[in-house]
């Protein structure tokens, strides 16, 4: 009888720890595989990165002359991956999109660059969209982080220029 209950309980707390650890190890898999892709991609450009960050499956960064930010979005079937020179840049703004239907819901977060050639079209970098993820992971943080990090990044680059 003894040896039963143990047999029992032993089952018991497997049938409950195993797919805890299961889930635990996939998720860690999936993070180190998407690192990996995310690395192979940033070392074929030759740039090297003082400020980045890698959440999910995107990846953003500014170069240590603070000249380039390169972004990587890899959810998509093809990955996306833009390169913006901070030299052209006039002004980084934060867009916030909320719903209103019956409680306000944040639907959006995206950084908004504007060029100071008025032939270049406003770019948009998303960094949270209710469509894709509905799960927000310190997105608005994180876009106020990287909103400063360029803000100081196109002034340093402007004090260059003037003291030059």
């Amino acid at each position: 009888m003894k040896i039963s209950i143990i047999f029992i309980s032993t089952i018991l707390v497997l049938s409950m720890v195993l797919p805890f650890l299961l889930f635990v190890y996939i998720g860690v898999k999936n993070t180190s595989n998407t690192k990996t892709f995310i690395n192979s991609i940033i070392k074929n450009n030759g740039i090297i990165y003082t400020h980045n960050e890698i959440w999910r499956k995107t990846f953003i960064g500014i170069s240590n002359d603070n000249i380039i930010l390169t972004y990587v979005n890899a959810s998509l079937n093809e990955p996306t991956i833009i390169s913006i020179a901070l030299s052209e840049i006039k002004q980084c703004n934060i867009y916030k999109n909320y719903s209103k239907d019956k409680a306000i819901v944040l639907k959006s977060l995206d950084l908004e660059f504007i060029y100071k050639s008025s032939t270049k079209q406003n770019l948009f970098i998303n960094f949270y969209n209710t469509n894709v993820d509905n799960s927000e992971d310190y997105e608005l943080q994180r876009i106020e982080k990287w909103h400063q990090l360029i803000l100081n990044a196109t002034s340093f680059q402007a004090s260059v220029k003037i003291a030059s």
